[in-house]
């Protein structure tokens, strides 16, 4: 599934107002300012700022249950900052009666390889049916990532708690720019899903900018690496233990998952294969959960554009 789209990079890791998200009491002239300073800084990011570097990326994928995955990669870099944009699209025909859709992007913004921020959006469908769709957004602030949301149970819901926001609810819409409108969602703070730390680890990455980016400029051996998942309520932060072995095709990047919902025998596991000129070739991953097992492989199908080599990320 590929879907057009026109962002540029954005380098966001401004803290937002006391009362953002909160509609429940009037704005102070003061709060009223800082609101719309925040806004306009957030719209100038995303507008204003010109990729000195830019790369697209093409995956497909098959999995367990007659599952499809299509995911597309865009890193955009100016100077020392860095965006990676992800994309996936999952999609089965043998879960459940109508067929399952799964839709994640995550949009990760860094400065010096330090990780500023992370947004992503999730999308949850059977048949033509939204079951969940949501909104997150997580920004650096002095206590750590400080996390905002937007979602609703449905349309006339969405519309009532989010006007400002309401464009972006028809799930073809998924993949199109949509961080630009997110102040004018009036996003809920959700300090349940804070990541809190400071300092927040050196390293620490998020899954899908892992995955497909910052894996190809690992150098060759093993460490453990933090990784933030975004949205989660309890364990977001785990530690992905990460090694290289030689292969005739380039570098082979073989990591065990760990997690409460994962069994640990037989273990799960995921590996990333990195050409010799840094490009991604192929992932594959095996999962073991207490309801039951599955596999996949996703392969690249072509990228366009300059290899983006990131800045400062400790290698």
């Amino acid at each position: 599934m590929k879907t057009p789209r026109s962002r540029r990079p954005a380098i966001r890791g401004e803290t937002a107002p006391a009362n953002f998200g909160d509609r429940s009491r009037a704005m102070s002239p003061r709060s009223s300012a800082a609101w719309s300073l925040f806004a306009g800084v957030v719209a100038i990011h995303f507008c204003s700022i010109a990729a000195t570097a830019a790369e697209i990326c093409h995956f497909t994928g098959t999995t367990d249950y007659s599952g499809h995955m299509a995911v597309t990669t865009r890193v955009a870099t100016n100077g020392d900052a860095t965006q990676v944009d992800v994309a996936t699209a999952f999609d089965s025909s043998t879960m459940f009666w109508f067929g399952v859709r799964y839709l994640l992007e995550e949009v990760s913004s860094w400065r010096n390889g330090q990780l500023e921020s992370v947004a992503t959006n999730t999308r949850y469908l059977v048949g033509d049916r939204i079951i969940r769709q949501q909104w997150d957004d997580f920004q650096r602030g002095a206590a750590g990532l400080q996390a905002y949301r937007v979602q609703a149970k449905n349309l006339a819901d969405f519309r009532r708690r989010h006007p400002g926001f309401v464009q972006h609810w028809d799930p073809t819409t998924f993949g199109q720019p949509w961080l630009s409108d997110y102040p004018a969602a009036s996003p809920e703070r959700r300090v349940d899903l804070d990541l809190k730390g400071a300092p927040l680890p050196g390293q620490l990455s998020s899954p899908l900018a892992m995955a497909f980016y910052w894996v190809r400029w690992l150098r060759h051996g093993s460490r453990d690496i933090p990784v933030f998942l975004a949205g989660f309520k309890t364990e977001s932060l785990v530690d992905l233990p990460i090694a290289s072995v030689g292969s005739p095709a380039g570098t082979l990047w073989q990591a065990s998952l760990h997690y409460h919902t994962l069994r640990d025998s037989p273990s799960s596991t995921v590996s990333a294969l990195i050409s010799p000129d840094g490009h991604l070739l192929r992932i594959a991953f095996e999962l073991h959960t207490f309801w039951g097992s599955g596999q996949g492989i996703i392969t690249q199908n072509g990228c366009a554009g300059t290899p983006v080599v990131p800045h400062g990320w400790p290698q």
